[in-house]
């Protein structure tokens, strides 16, 4: 092979060389952001998480105050319920309270029947 055509395809693998390791470049540059991106949402989503624990450990110690304020109440449990009328009350609200023929308004009681 002559010198000239051995020094051509050199430069030839060096072109190449050079364009992948550009590439390579661009490629960890953009890694890079996407790194970056990636910590900043997983610190956001600690920041959540925290306040989530936090919210949660205030929810059960109200649960257990509220829990010790009925334990205090005496003659709670003696107390009777008509388990019809708290499921009634119950389906009322998973209804959302929509069924206007469930309520009495204004405009159907006769305020001057007495």
């Amino acid at each position: 092979m002559s010198l000239v055509k051995s020094s051509q395809l050199l430069e030839i693998r060096v072109k190449k060389a050079v364009t992948l390791i550009n590439q390579l470049r661009a490629d960890k540059e953009e890694l890079e952001e996407r790194l970056k991106m990636v910590l900043n949402h997983n610190e956001e989503l600690q920041v959540l998480l925290d306040k989530s624990s936090a919210d949660s450990k205030e929810i059960e110690a109200a649960l257990e105050s509220a829990n010790l304020a009925l334990d205090s109440l005496e003659g709670l449990d003696d107390i009777a319920f008509d388990v019809a009328e708290l499921e009634d009350a119950e389906q009322f609200t998973l209804d959302g309270a929509t069924a206007i023929d469930d309520l009495d308004s204004f405009e159907t009681i006769d305020l001057d029947e007495n």
